[in-house]
């Protein structure tokens, strides 16, 4: 979305943004939120009454939807007929686009590849040959003696519950299924970002994914809820240059390249160095270097790269294998919001996705420290 036409919503984007990233509590964090979407919504009443939604529809001018599909006509017919308090399911096309602008904006959740579990919003995962099991060697009629030892268990991720609202003018439900299509993605994206980004960073456990910075043998059971601390710093990159970056990595790689059984990992192309937006260019800077096609570019030895995110803390850094990373996602439902909302010309509605995150092992991401805190 172009938020220079939309000066408010940016502003209380921000201020939602660092809510989040400073960890305020739950309460603080839904203030935030709710005023974000109140101002969303104000403004593009503001713009629907100027021009006849003109203007709206040029703030969407990039987006795509190439058609609409039976499910979408359905669930769009839904929409605007009044869901009368049920519950429908998203279809997948929807989700999917709101996927693609999630990645857009966050790297991240481009980086970290969700894979869908379907309406069950359970999903199996293995040690992935934690135990060492291996191929073996013999003859055409011995026993089969190369069982790979994978252990697999079941995960029911259906308390990870991440709940937005949509605030759509009553006006708009008339402009069309295409537009509306465009301002449901929009607003879904917008809302869903910075939260679940930040659960891939630093979720605890309780009703979120277990995020990269957590320790995973340090996990606190309370009122049969585990929750995990976060790990421990394993190496200061604080004076990384170009010239030591290499010795440097060097263990931080070792440890990732194995699983917590000391079995090899392939992780080649892999390795991303998570750093905040406010760290990002300083580090970059340091291995950037003008090529003789008067290109600038980045190398970091072993290949890693660096991606920026507003959920890692000023002055850290993790460093990770994005294929070592379970992350699933589940059912999304929309229902009619059915209390007060205090703009009378918006009808709001609440959407509900599902979604199971945790690294394979405290093998998979590594916390270490990248920049000295400024005086």
């Amino acid at each position: 979305m172009d938020y220079t036409k939309l000066p408010n919503y940016k502003a209380a984007v921000e201020k939602y943004t660092n809510v989040v990233k400073e960890g305020a509590d739950e309460a603080t964090q839904a203030q935030a939120f709710d005023k974000m979407m109140n101002v969303l919504g104000t403004e593009l009443i503001e713009n629907v009454n100027a021009s006849s939604a003109e203007k709206i529809s040029a703030l969407m001018a990039t987006q795509t939807t190439n058609g609409l599909t039976d499910g979408e006509n359905k669930f769009f017919n839904a929409v605007t007929t009044g869901l009368e308090n049920a519950e429908v399911t998203l279809p997948l096309e929807i989700i999917n686009q709101v996927f693609v602008e999630l990645q857009n904006a966050h790297p991240l959740l481009n980086i970290i590849k969700f894979q869908s579990a379907g309406l069950k919003m359970k999903a199996i995962v293995s040690d992935s040959l934690a135990t060492g099991g291996t191929a073996a060697w013999g003859e055409f009629t011995d026993e089969i003696k190369g069982q790979l030892k994978q252990a697999f268990h079941e995960v029911d991720f259906s308390q990870s519950k991440l709940t937005t609202y949509l605030a759509i003018p009553k006006d708009a439900l008339e402009n069309g299924y295409e537009w509306l299509k465009s301002f449901i993605i929009i607003q879904m994206s917008e809302a869903m970002a910075v939260a679940l980004e930040t659960a891939l960073v630093s979720g605890d456990g309780n009703k979120q994914p277990i995020g990269l910075m957590k320790d995973l043998s340090k996990g606190t059971v309370s009122n049969g809820i585990t929750t995990y601390a976060d790990k421990t710093v394993a190496a200061d990159l604080t004076g990384l240059t170009p010239e030591t970056a290499a010795t440097a990595l060097a263990p931080v790689m070792q440890t990732l390249s194995k699983n917590e059984k000391g079995v090899t990992v392939n992780i080649s192309g892999q390795v991303k160095l998570l750093v905040n937006p406010d760290d990002y260019y300083a580090t970059l800077a340091k291995f950037m270097y003008l090529t003789q096609n008067g290109q600038w570019v980045a190398v970091l030895p072993f290949g890693v790269e660096i991606v920026q995110s507003i959920a890692v803390p000023a002055t850290k850094g993790i460093i990770f294998a994005a294929n070592r990373y379970w992350a699933y996602i589940g059912e999304t439902k929309m229902g009619e919001f059915d209390q007060t909302l205090a703009i009378e010309d918006l009808q709001l509605y609440t959407v509900k996705s599902f979604y199971y995150g945790k690294a394979f092992d405290n093998n998979t991401a590594q916390l270490v420290t990248i920049s000295v805190p400024k005086a």
